[in-house]
C-alpha cells in the first residue's frame, strides 16, 4: 500500500493507494487525486519511507516513473 502524507493548503491530509501503479494510473488521469505541486509530508509504500529529492506529487510520478513501476 502507499500512502501519502500531504499539505492542501493549511491543512494535512492522507490518501492511500494500493500500489504505486495505481497512484501513477490516477495521476495521469484528466482530473487526478492529487496536484502536482502539493508538498509531500511523508510516503511509505508498504509500511517502508520513500526518500524523496523533490517532496512534492510530482517529484514522487517521477520516482517511480524512473524505477519503471
Amino acid at each position: 500500500m502507499l500512502k501519502i502524507v500531504y499539505q492542501n493548503g493549511t491543512s494535512h491530509e492522507t490518501i492511500d493507494y494500493k500500489s504505486a501503479a495505481d497512484f501513477m494510473a490516477n495521476q495521469r488521469l484528466e482530473v487526478p487525486d492529487l496536484e502536482d505541486y502539493y508538498k509531500i509530508d511523508s510516503v511509505t509504500l508498504d509500511g517502508n519511507p520513500i526518500e524523496l529529492d523533490d517532496k512534492t506529487i510530482i517529484g514522487l510520478y517521477k520516482k517511480f516513473d524512473n524505477e519503471g513501476d
